[in-house]
């Protein structure tokens, strides 16, 4: 009798897990050809294996961006004497 139980138990739990991962299609919220994305305010210089170098356009300042495990970190890159590194191209 316990064996019965448990079958049954088991059956509807499967059945209502199997029930509940039907696909279903999401409406977009947003008009994709509305407009295009702002531009960026960062420019790249340098891309490396786990890292890109990039500046600000408006103070030139530099920054390394994690490209990997830890993407999206920005670490801002110094001279010797601890001051931020200025980008001087361009």
């Amino acid at each position: 009798m316990k064996n019965k139980i448990l079958s049954i138990f088991l059956s509807l739990i499967l059945a209502i897990t199997l029930s509940s991962c039907a696909y279903s299609e999401m409406d977009a919220t947003y008009d994709k050809d509305a407009e295009e994305l702002p531009p960026s305010m960062f420019v790249e210089v340098e891309n490396g294996l786990n890292y890109k170098i990039v500046y600000c356009k408006e103070t030139k300042v530099m920054y390394a961006v994690a490209d990997s495990y830890a993407s999206g970190v920005f670490t801002l890159l110094v001279d010797a004497n601890g001051k931020p590194m200025l980008y001087k191209g361009e």
